[in-house]
């Protein structure tokens, strides 16, 4: 084995990691946004194991459903940002 498929697998046990991290904040997490957070890295770390995994396999589909799943999740936490301000501002407006 390659220094850099070594490498690679440390990657992948480390990215695992750190979802496991994160998906930990999101189950616990004390309010919506720390919620939303927690998401939002999680499907960072996701895209970031579908690529060191499309180079580990020779792949590049995964590369074009990862660059996909960006997309998504970019309008989704967008979504939510979007959400939570009017939340904000709507209850600001009751007071």
């Amino acid at each position: 084995m390659s220094f850099f498929t070594i490498s690679s697998y440390i990657a992948i046990g480390i990215i695992s990691f750190s979802m496991v991290l994160t998906l930990i904040r999101f189950v616990k997490g004390p309010s919506l946004p720390d919620r939303v957070i927690s998401l939002d890295v999680f499907s960072a770390n996701l895209l970031v194991f579908l690529a060191v995994y499309s180079v580990l396999a020779g792949e590049v589909t995964y590369l074009n459903v990862a660059l996909l799943m960006s997309l998504v999740i970019f309008v989704g936490t967008m979504t939510f940002a979007y959400y939570l301000v009017q939340k904000r501002y709507k209850h600001k407006d009751d007071d």
